[in-house]
């Protein structure tokens, strides 16, 4: 598609909006963006557009115009504005980012990965396992690398590994992926959805799928199945709980090894414990059948498998201080991340730090109702800290404490922690209410946690 002379609105200054003005102006659009913020707030970003021929309507409702030929939506825009509503009456293609980066991309858009937990780790290996084969990948998406940034350095030989969030899925109309993968779907994002409308966002990723497509999908959930069931292709699924049913193809768990089966040929990839990431399994098996579907050699998949090594803010071991291990999963920004983390750890007794700010109208009845089972002693902090302590109450959890920061926080589950627990930070929800994201929140409990015990061990700011 060329943009030569085109004319595009961009809806939302983020990251995303950035990106795809920086693709359009320099193919020869012309471009306006709209954001509701102003240009005070704005001014970072309208500072690194300065070179490029770009026009702003800052501080107010996005323009109903009659010229534009096609308008991008940033992920954070209700689709429920007037300007897509009457573009769509226009006929102006709507379009998200990722759809205008796969339209333009010069090379093969290998995997992309969606759900509603697990999709960055699950990308992050996937990035990797390409680049063990060999390949030049390009790692982009919702994981914090604009798609439409990427492809600019991408050449026709070079592969796409892209996380997608239903936000970006909803105005996609041909972005079709040689692999699709679904890691899980939860009751997520219930502020901008209802139920329906999520589960067919998420849906979308396989709906331009043909016999030439594959998925890849979680058989452990429902609504994965459900997706992935009818769509055209070829279908793996992976299951940590055990064999697959007869019929399907995939990677499951079985004597305490990770198994392939495909072709009706059974390998066994590694052994489970030899995936020593807390929580990583998942991840690590949707790399497996993703490595299959791509004819990347055994030794080479399970090189990947036994060597990765985590992420940071991800169930991150931080330390060991009087026989306790201290583990960061600031990244648990919705209860089900959080429950994830209580099974990865569950050999373990746990006192859980969690709580933050609810902007998503999450459900937290399921992680009130597992505390009980599982946590030891429950410390909240938060916007949501009062909320989740009632209840966990309501469900038969009575080590509770509230706390009102996290330096507060850490310091009453060391005191509380005996050895051969477990401290777990895993919010639960995001941090803007305390903090500026998961990273800074963090960096920050791990910071609490070495001046507690190892002050001269405590990280730098930037967590490294």
């Amino acid at each position: 598609m060329s943009l030569h002379h085109a004319r595009v609105l961009i809806v939302g200054l983020g990251v995303s909006g950035e990106a795809a003005a920086v693709l359009c102006a320099s193919r020869g659009a012309s471009v306006t963006i709209s954001d509701t913020r102003g240009p005070d707030e704005l001014a970072p970003a309208i500072e690194r557009l300065a070179h490029l021929p770009i026009s702003y309507r800052l501080g107010t409702e996005p323009p109903r115009s009659t010229d534009d030929t096609l308008i991008i939506r940033s992920p954070g825009v209700p689709r429920e504005l007037p300007v897509f509503l009457d573009a769509h009456q226009r006929g102006v293609p709507v379009w998200s980012e990722i759809e205008l980066g796969a339209v333009i991309c010069p090379g093969r858009i290998t995997t992309a990965i969606t759900g509603t937990n697990g999709k960055s780790t699950t990308t992050i290996l996937i990035g990797d396992l390409m680049r063990a084969a060999g390949h030049t990948v390009h790692v982009a998406g919702n994981i914090g690398h604009p798609f439409t940034a990427a492809i600019q350095h991408m050449a026709a030989a070079d592969a796409a590994v892209i996380e997608v969030s239903a936000a970006q899925l909803q105005d996609c109309h041909r972005f079709a992926p040689r692999i699709a993968v679904l890691t899980n779907i939860r009751h997520e994002h219930m502020n901008r959805y209802t139920w329906d409308q999520y589960v067919a966002a998420k849906a979308r990723i396989v709906h331009n799928h043909t016999d030439a497509n594959a998925t890849v999908a979680n058989h452990d959930d429902e609504v994965c199945r459900q997706i992935a069931g009818p769509a055209p292709g070829r279908t793996l699924y992976f299951s940590t709980q055990g064999a697959l049913p007869a019929g399907k193809e995939g990677v499951f768990c079985e004597r305490g090894a990770v198994v392939a089966l495909l072709n009706d040929v059974r390998t066994v990839v590694c052994q489970r414990r030899e995936v020593e990431v807390p929580g990583a399994l998942p991840n690590v098996m949707v790399m497996v059948a993703v490595g299959l579907l791509e004819g990347i050699p055994m030794d080479v998949i399970r090189g990947v498998a036994t060597t990765y090594a985590g992420r940071e803010h991800v169930i991150e071991y931080v330390t060991t201080g009087a026989g306790v291990d201290y583990y960061n999963d600031s990244k648990a920004t919705n209860p089900w991340s959080t429950i994830h983390a209580l099974d990865a750890l569950s050999e373990r007794p746990i006192v859980l730090i969690t709580g933050g700010k609810d902007d998503k109208q999450a459900d937290i009845g399921p992680l009130a109702a597992a505390l009980p089972d599982r946590v030891r002693h429950l410390i909240t902090l938060g916007q949501t800290g009062p909320r989740t302590a009632a209840t966990a109450a309501a469900h038969g959890m009575t080590a509770i404490t509230g706390t009102t920061g996290l330096a507060e926080a850490v310091a009453c589950a060391a005191g509380l922690a005996k050895p051969g627990d477990v401290v777990l930070f895993s919010p639960g929800a995001n941090s803007k209410d305390m903090f500026l994201d998961h990273r800074t929140r963090g960096t920050l409990f791990k910071q609490q946690v070495y001046r507690l015990l190892a002050p001269e061990r405590e990280p730098s700011p930037t967590g490294r």
